[in-house]
């Protein structure tokens, strides 16, 4: 009998892991990369006895922003105009019109900049950083900033170095955003851009995956007449046009009382998602179809992060390293280092999305920071957070908790660097 009730409880508990590990994503979530940054999850392991922190080195992705580009919108807004200019609109597509047009105003101009919640991210994950390790941003410390050369990365660069401003002056920053830095926050070899073209061989089978995914008939019909005829590949290019705003609302929660999510059902959205999420693995994260081509665009920047903790450890003054950059190459960095939730391996494309998810791995303002202790004795260890939560490295064995010998993380990144 007691065997018995083991069994049932730990069934019991299988059933709720399987559960939570299978969760539905929210209909945000399906917006892939353009997922808003989610509140950050867990407790703070106290470090080791004796330890205290004085170093941190970063890598962000900017924050919240409009759609690239203002093409992006003044394309689907001209296609709705145009059929409500022949009547062959629903009165559901009218409406969709309208809430267009108030988003294109909105955007107009601004496309590809950070919104006012791209601001807010960066501010209060800087504000969360000094108050989790003050150490390290006391007195006059140094805090090194570097950007990619976008707008949005110097912005955000901007907005979180600011945030460190306030909250003690006397800090001394600096803020670069040069072309020099970018053969390490953005590098991409011509391998690598020839893997991701549209003409890689891997793309036969990933057109395939799209067309069984991507269903617009539904769709399209609920905005447009059905007397008007149009291909699959522009029923399919208007509902995509219309997601990726759809998705990108999140970001501008400036903009009140206007969405899209009305417009898709949750399997639709779900079938857009698979298929960007599957773009996004084989082209950054360690998919075994890449054979390791992606992860290794990082190389540089892991090299970078190795160099500068050194001098760090070697000066032995409290300071933070701060670079700003791109969601493709945080991806491709976090599947270099082998983190947990980033380093999933799968080699059929109906599974990619079981084994990762682009909005865990980086959405809106993800990050990494490897946080440095120190002893009296000089001894170093250092924790790894991801989007601010205590993660693992695979491969590597903590000294307790998260927290792991300094020496032994650095030869393992110069192993696999």
């Amino acid at each position: 009998m007691k065997i018995k009730v083991l069994f049932l409880i730990l069934a019991g508990l299988c059933l709720t892991s399987a559960a939570v590990a299978q969760s539905k994503p929210t209909p945000e979530q399906l917006g892939s990369i353009y997922y808003a940054y989610p509140a950050p999850e867990g407790v703070q392991t106290p470090a080791p006895e004796g330890y205290t922190p004085f170093y941190i080195s970063h890598y962000g992705r900017h924050g919240s922003r409009w759609r690239t580009n203002d093409e992006h919108y003044k394309r689907v807004v001209e296609v709705f105009d145009s059929l409500a200019a022949v009547r062959v609109l629903t009165p559901l597509g009218e409406d969709v019109r309208v809430r267009l047009h108030k988003v294109w105003e909105d955007a107009r101009g601004r496309s590809g900049n950070i919104t006012p919640l791209g601001e807010r991210q960066h501010r209060d994950i800087a504000r969360r950083m000094f108050d989790r390790f003050p150490q390290v941003f006391a007195d006059s410390a140094v805090i090194d900033a570097r950007s990619s050369t976008s707008l949005r990365c110097a912005m955000s660069m901007s907005y979180f170095t600011e945030a460190l401003k306030e909250l003690n002056p006397r800090l001394r920053v600096s803020r670069r955003a040069y072309q020099r830095y970018m053969d390490y926050i953005a590098h991409t070899s011509p391998e690598a851009e020839a893997f991701c073209s549209d003409t890689a061989a891997w793309r036969d089978d990933f057109r395939r995956f799209e067309r069984e995914q991507i269903r617009p008939a539904r769709f399209v019909k609920a905005l447009v007449d059905s007397s008007v005829r149009m291909t699959y590949e522009q029923e399919r290019a208007l509902m995509e046009d219309l997601y990726w705003i759809a998705v990108d609302m999140q970001n501008c929660d400036h903009l009140k009382g206007v969405g899209f999510f009305d417009l898709f059902t949750y399997d639709e959205l779900t079938g857009l998602w698979k298929v960007v999420n599957a773009r996004m693995y084989v082209c950054n994260a360690d998919a075994p179809l890449n054979r390791g081509l992606m992860p290794r665009q990082a190389t540089a920047l892991v090299r970078n992060i190795v160099k500068h903790a050194d001098r760090a450890i070697a000066a032995g003054r409290p300071c933070a390293d701060l670079r700003f950059g791109h969601d493709t190459h945080l991806i491709r960095l976090l599947a270099l280092l082998r983190v947990e939730g980033c380093d999933g391996r799968e080699t059929d494309i109906e599974k990619f999305h079981l084994a990762w998810q682009d909005y865990h791995v980086s959405p809106m303002a993800a990050n990494v920071q490897f946080v440095f202790f120190r002893n009296t004795e000089g001894k170093v260890l250092v924790k790894l957070l991801h989007n601010e939560r205590e993660v693992r490295l695979a491969g590597l064995t903590p000294v307790s908790g998260p927290y792991y010998r300094w020496e032994e993380v650095k030869e393992w990144l110069m192993i696999n660097g």
